[in-house]
C-alpha cells in the first residue's frame, strides 16, 4: 500500500471532487484508490498491499504478495453512520489515527483524516466515545436518513472551507534560537532570554550577608509567644529524637568542646534603620536591571549584526550624533525615540545646506552650475596642493644631477615647462569680490590681484602675512624661491604675490637681494 498525506492548501478545480488527508495507490500501477474501491490483502504479512480492480483482475503480484492470497474488499464508505455530519470513512480514519498517534494528539490525528480540524475530532471523540452509553463503544442502534448527495455537497464545502482558513493562518514562526548573530552579544542566552551578567550584577553583595535579630519594632512586639507543648505529646518526642540523631551524626567528627551557640538578641533601632536601608537599595537596584533589561529587548539590541548593518549607512558625524542621544532612549519609547533621531539628523542635514548655500553665496555664486564649477575647481586645488610635496620633493633632492647638468638649470626647464603649459591653458574668468569677507582690508591693487588670481582676501591676507613674518625674521633676505616654498599654491600666484608685495613696500628686501636681482634670479629658474 502507498499512502501519503495530501495537503489542503493545493488548490484543485470546483468540478472534481476535493480531498485532503490520507491517500491510497494502487501498489502495480499506482493508480489513486483514495476515492475507489480497492483490493486489500488479508494475508499475514502482506496486509499493506492494495490493487485496483484492475491489476487484481490481471492477477498482478506486487512486492511479496501472490495472487492466491486471501483478500477483502474495500468499498467507498462515505456515508454517517453514528451521526449525520461524520461518514465512516471518516469514523475508521479517527480510529486509525489514534492507534497510530496517540490517544489525545488531536492536531495529527485530524492532518491524518484531513477533512476536519483538531477541536472537531476531539468534539466528536468525546459525544460518540466518551459520553457513550456503551462506553467504550458507540451506540450503533442508530437509524440515520440523509440524503447521500447533500451529505457529499455539505462534505465538499467543509473541504474547500477548511483550505481557506489554511491559507490565511500564517505559517509558523522561527524560534528564538541560539544563532551566530545572538551570540556576538556576550553572554546573552536567547533561549532564556537573560544574560549572565545582568545590570547591576553586585546588587546581591548587599544583603547576602544580612540577618536580623530579634525584631521588636513594626508590631514585633506584638507577636505571641511560642506556647510550651506538653510533655506527653508523642509527636514532639520523636522530632526531638529524630533532631538528635540527626544532629549526632552531622557533628560525630567535631569536637567536644564546640562553642554553644549565642541567642538572638533583640534588635536595636539605629541597626534596624540601618538594614532597611540597604533593603531599599537592594530594590533599587532590582529595579533598575529589570528596566535596564526590559530596554534591551523591546527594543531589539541583541540583534547586533542589524545595528551594525544600520549603522554603516550613516556618516561619521551623525554616528557621533546617534551616540550623544543614546541616554535619552531610556526616558521615550522606541517609536518616539526614533521619531526624534530621524527629525534631528533632518535638521543637521538642513544645517548643512544652509551652511553650504551660504558659502557659496559668500564666494560670490548665486547659481548652482557656478557652484558645480566652484567645487570641481576646489577638488582640484585640493590635489594639487596635496601633490605639491612629492613634486618638489622629486624637483630639490640633488643639487647636482648624474651626466653633469646643475640643479639650476633644471630647474629652470621645469618652470620653462611649467610656464609654457600654463599660457597653453585657456585663463579663468576673474572672481567676483563683491560680497567676500575682509575685503576692505585690501589695497584697489590687492583686490585687483585676488580677483585675477581667483583668491579670497582671507586667504591673501594669510598669505601676506606668512610672507611678512618670515621676511621680517630673515632680515630682509627672502627670495622668490624661499617664498614659494613657504606659500603652498600654484608658483606663478606666489610669484605674482611677492612681485606685489616688494613693489608696493610690504616686503623690504636686503640690496643683496633687491628685486632687480632676484627678477632677474626668477628668470633663470
Amino acid at each position: 500500500m502507498t499512502t501519503k498525506v495530501r495537503s489542503p492548501e493545493k488548490s484543485a478545480p470546483e468540478s472534481e471532487e476535493v480531498h485532503v488527508g490520507e491517500a491510497y495507490n494502487c501498489d502495480a500501477c499506482n493508480v489513486d484508490l483514495t476515492r475507489n474501491v480497492r483490493i486489500k490483502c488479508a494475508a499475514v504479512g502482506c496486509e499493506e498491499v492494495d490493487l485496483c480492480p484492475t491489476c487484481f483482475c490481471a492477477g498482478k503480484e506486487p512486492d511479496q504478495h501472490k495472487a492466491w492470497h486471501d483478500y477483502r474488499v474495500v468499498g467507498r464508505h462515505s456515508y454517517p453512520i453514528l451521526v449525520e455530519d461524520w461518514g465512516a470513512d471518516e469514523e475508521l480514519q479517527l480510529l486509525d489515527g489514534l492507534s497510530k498517534c496517540g490517544m489525545g494528539n488531536w492536531s495529527a490525528v485530524a492532518e491524518l483524516i484531513g477533512t476536519r480540524t483538531a477541536e472537531e475530532v476531539e468534539q466528536h471523540y468525546t459525544e460518540c466515545y466518551i459520553n457513550s452509553l456503551d462506553w467504550p463503544l458507540p451506540r450503533l442502534e442508530r437509524e440515520l436518513d440523509v440524503d447521500y448527495e447533500a451529505f457529499q455537497e455539505r462534505k465538499k464545502q467543509r473541504i474547500i472551507n477548511l483550505r481557506e482558513s489554511l491559507k490565511k493562518k500564517p505559517g509558523p514562526t522561527q524560534p528564538f534560537v541560539s544563532g551566530p548573530t545572538n551570540h556576538e552579544v556576550g553572554g546573552f542566552m536567547p533561549g532564556r532570554r537573560e544574560f549572565e551578567h545582568e545590570a547591576e550584577n553586585e546588587a546581591e553583595d548587599l544583603v547576602k550577608d544580612l540577618e536580623f535579630g530579634i525584631v521588636l519594632d513594626h508590631g514585633g512586639d506584638q507577636q505571641p509567644d511560642d506556647e510550651e507543648k506538653p510533655e506527653g505529646d508523642s509527636m514532639d518526642v520523636d522530632v526531638e529524637v529524630k533532631v538528635e540523631n540527626e544532629s549526632d551524626t552531622k557533628n560525630s567528627n567535631a569536637d567536644d568542646d564546640d562553642e554553644p551557640q549565642i541567642p538572638a538578641v533583640p534588635e536595636s533601632s539605629d541597626s534596624m534603620q540601618l538594614k532597611l536601608a540597604l533593603l531599599d537599595m537592594y530594590n533599587e537596584k532590582l529595579d533598575a536591571r529589570i528596566e535596564a533589561k526590559a530596554i534591551v529587548l523591546e527594543r531589539g539590541l541583541t540583534d547586533h549584526k542589524r545595528i551594525q548593518q544600520a549603522e554603516r549607512k550613516r556618516s561619521k558625524e551623525d554616528r557621533e550624533f546617534i551616540n550623544k542621544l543614546k541616554p535619552l532612549a531610556r526616558l521615550q519609547t522606541s517609536d518616539d525615540f526614533e521619531n526624534l533621531v530621524a527629525g534631528l539628523l533632518y535638521e543637521n542635514t538642513l544645517k548643512r545646506r544652509i551652511s553650504e548655500l551660504q558659502h557659496y553665496r559668500t564666494m560670490g555664486i548665486t547659481t548652482f552650475t557656478e557652484a558645480e564649477r566652484y567645487d570641481r575647481e576646489r577638488l582640484a586645488r585640493d590635489r594639487d596642493r596635496l601633490m605639491g610635496p612629492i613634486r618638489n620633493g622629486f624637483g630639490h633632492r640633488s643639487s647636482v644631477p648624474p651626466g653633469g647638468e646643475s640643479g639650476q638649470s633644471r630647474v629652470k626647464d621645469e618652470s620653462n615647462l611649467a610656464r609654457s603649459s600654463a599660457g597653453s591653458r585657456r585663463p579663468a574668468a576673474p572672481l567676483n569680490l563683491a560680497n567676500a569677507q575682509s575685503l576692505h582690508l585690501l589695497t584697489p591693487a590687492e583686490q585687483t590681484l585676488c580677483a585675477a588670481l581667483r583668491i579670497l582676501p582671507v586667504h591673501f591676507l594669510g598669505i601676506k602675512e606668512t610672507l611678512v613674518r618670515e621676511c621680517v625674521r630673515r632680515g630682509g633676505r627672502l627670495r622668490r624661491r624661499e617664498a614659494r616654498e613657504l606659500v603652498r599654491i600654484d608658483v606663478h600666484k606666489t610669484g605674482q604675490i611677492w612681485d606685489l608685495l616688494v613693489r608696493t613696500g610690504v616686503l623690504k628686501l636686503t640690496p643683496d637681494v633687491a628685486p632687480a636681482t632676484d627678477t632677474a634670479a626668477a628668470g633663470s629658474e
